[in-house]
């Protein structure tokens, strides 16, 4: 009763200071925004002023739209005085009919071959009949005898077992066991010899492929035709090789894969499984395949494929792959979509869509009959028309090399003279796309040119645009990110002076080391979680990171010799903090396990020492990258003041939910 007691108080507490600001939030929203200062953004009719709250702080968000096995019912996310709660709908009614609300959901969903859910919650799975909802008729469905597990597939009819993974006899790898649809009846369906990273299973859950480690070396594949048969050699993948097995392998039959051997760039292919040979199916001439789509659960083969050139560009290998990219397209529109869950026969699929960067639509799309029915639409898209459009670029780096790059211009302002962010990924053998991007529409939005950089050392552009990045951080990495601020000076879109540049994980390393390096180029920095000591982060990257060592020390360098080790430490925003000219704002989780905070505090305190502009934030509760909303809110608004200050854009001043994330903080 205590407990219920101050639960009940925290709520009444909560609701009396949301009342009480609610009034006061207006007016603050008008008296506290901060117009413009830079000349360009100054004479301009700027669009209207979103809200941070709306970016990044949505009460009213609905998300992860799940349709039942026979389309008739969807499942999806939703919030409730803070609380996320799950909401079921009939497909032809507007509203649901049923809200859980009393149970945390971690995670759901719908049963293969009935109208009923499948439910994680506080470490239990539950089978639940949406007509019968009440907590007496929920059905715990948990594995039995696993202290740790993870479904790797479901059971197509009721005759059927699932597949559950394991580490629970070595935690140093997984195990394959079946059980029972009510969780008990446990067998061992795959020992691991302490070899297999990953397997593949067929539509009848039989594994056939499975992949070995080779050390440092690459990955082995072995395949068989039947459960009984014994595990032969398919082939062997170099480490510096991408191969990618897609899909449910059927016995005898080729297999598909993404796979760049023997070639530059990632393709479709299909793999003979008797001599592992490979056949392309569908390539790109100046990029990789990006992802192969199977709508249907048990597929064995492709629907339709992206390439992202630019806007992304779509081939169709099926009558599922060509009816979704029919609802999907719109003539010349390019669209970001993400597909948040598909029926076990592929025909209904739910999609979230923006076109042209206008925020997402949700629709369920029944691909047989070929109708696209709206189920909503995300709130900030009552904003479309202050948003904005991102265009695909590219230019010359010093050496030649083309650099692609994706460019964000505030709306309402003609192109010219603007005060400018470069953004700079992590990774670095990650990419940016086009896509609906919620950062850089703010940044827009507050009256910035956005640059967002594919440098070298990227991925999705071949093997030897990657390549070109290792043993070259700090180095020609870094002088594409030099390249890119004066491109967009010579054209005339940014204004010399009055440049930012920003990244986190690598990025904010990069966007760290822009300060030190290249001083006065820059006259702000914002760097989140970044790596400010590479020596440091190279004796102590994270020991899962095993595999991937071997490629960090292609970017990086060796830190097992001291000449490496040296060449680091040159290399690192922390040896040269004294050169920096501008303001830096950093920020870093303090429950970071990738690249440990100490590395920002240890930059801070260096330019502290120095007397430089400094701002640092540490966020208690966040890791490598910001998950809640609370953070996301708190960043933005540290960001847009800092910007407004530095390069005279405009903020939206003090935001009524502030006061909401640090009480629910």
């Amino acid at each position: 009763m205590p407990g219920i007691f101050m639960r009940f108080l925290r709520i009444i507490g909560l609701i009396l200071i949301v009342v009480a600001i609610a009034a006061l939030g207006v007016t603050y929203y008008f008296e506290q925004e901060t117009a413009p200062i830079h000349p360009s953004l100054a004479r301009a009719t700027m669009a209207p002023l979103v809200p941070v709250r709306d970016f990044y702080a949505n009460t009213g968000a609905e998300w992860g739209y799940q349709p039942s096995h026979d389309g008739s019912m969807i499942a999806w996310y939703g919030v409730e005085w803070t609380k996320t709660v799950l909401r079921v709908k009939r497909t032809e009614q507007a509203g649901p009919f049923l809200t859980l609300s009393d149970a945390q959901v971690d995670d759901f969903r719908w049963h293969s071959y009935k109208n009923e859910l499948v439910v994680l919650s506080e470490g239990r799975l539950w089978q639940i009949d949406p007509l019968k909802p009440k907590r007496d008729n929920w059905a715990d469905v948990t594995p039995r005898g696993f202290v740790n597990w993870r479904i790797v597939s479901s059971p197509s009819g009721p005759d059927d077992r699932l597949v559950v993974a394991s580490d629970d006899r070595n935690p140093a790898f997984l195990d394959l066991y079946s059980v029972r649809q009510d969780g008990g009846g446990k067998q061992l369906l795959e020992k691991n010899e302490g070899e297999t990273i990953d397997w593949w299973l067929d539509r009848h859950n039989v594994p056939l492929i499975r992949a070995d480690r080779l050390g440092d070396e690459g990955t082995r594949f072995l395949i068989r035709d039947s459960a009984t048969e014994p595990w032969r050699m398919l082939t062997e993948i170099s480490a510096r090789d991408d191969f990618t097995i897609l899909y449910h392998p059927e016995g005898g039959k080729p297999i598909y894969a993404l796979s760049d051997r023997g070639r530059d760039r990632i393709a479709l292919v299909t793999v003979a499984p008797l001599t592992g040979e490979e056949t392309i199916v569908a390539e790109h001439p100046k990029v990789d395949a990006k992802k192969a789509f199977a709508l249907a659960e048990n597929a064995a083969g492709p629907d339709f494929l992206t390439f992202e050139d630019g806007y992304p560009q779509y081939r169709t290998f099926s009558k599922l792959g060509e009816a979704f990219t029919k609802l999907l397209l719109d003539g010349d529109n390019p669209v970001d979509f993400d597909i948040l869950g598909t029926s076990p026969d592929g025909r209904f699929a739910t999609v979230a869509r923006s076109w042209r960067e206008q925020s997402f639509e949700y629709f369920l799309y029944d691909l047989e009959n070929g109708k696209a029915t709206k189920i909503a639409e995300y709130d900030l898209r009552k904003h479309k028309d202050a948003l904005v459009e991102t265009k695909p670029v590219s230019f010359k780096a010093r050496d030649g090399l083309d650099i692609p790059a994706f460019l964000i211009l505030p709306r309402g302002v003609e192109p010219k003279n603007l005060p400018a962010v470069v953004v700079i990924h992590g990774g670095p053998a990650q990419q940016e796309i086009w896509a609906y991007n919620n950062d850089y529409q703010f940044l827009a939005n507050r009256g910035y040119a956005v640059l967002a950089v594919n440098f070298r050392g990227s991925t999705g552009y071949g093997k030897a645009f990657r390549a070109a990045g290792y043993g070259e951080i700090g180095k020609a990495m870094q002088n594409d990110i030099v390249d890119a601020a004066n491109w967009l000076v010579r054209q005339g879109i940014a204004d010399k002076s009055n440049m930012a540049v920003m990244g986190g994980s690598y990025g904010g390393y990069s966007a760290a080391l822009a300060m030190t390096r290249d001083p006065g180029l820059f006259k702000a920095a914002i760097v989140d979680y970044g790596v400010m000591n590479i020596a440091y982060q190279m004796q102590n990257n994270p020991f899962s990171w095993g595999l991937h060592l071997d490629e960090m020390k292609r970017y990086f360098g060796d830190p097992g010799n001291e000449a490496g080790l040296a060449e680091m430490r040159e290399r690192s925003p922390s040896t040269h903090a004294a050169n920096v000219q501008g303001a830096i704002l950093i920020t870093a989780g303090k429950q970071d396990r990738i690249v440990g905070f100490e590395q920002s505090e240890e930059f801070e305190e260096a330019l502290k020492a120095t007397g430089k502009d400094v701002t640092a934030v540490y966020f208690d509760k966040e890791g490598h990258g910001y998950d809640r909303w609370q953070t996301k809110l708190r960043r933005a608004r540290l960001i847009e003041d800092f910007l407004a200050k530095h390069l005279g854009g405009r903020s939206g001043g003090f935001d009524y939910t502030e006061i909401a994330a640090e009480y629910l903080n």
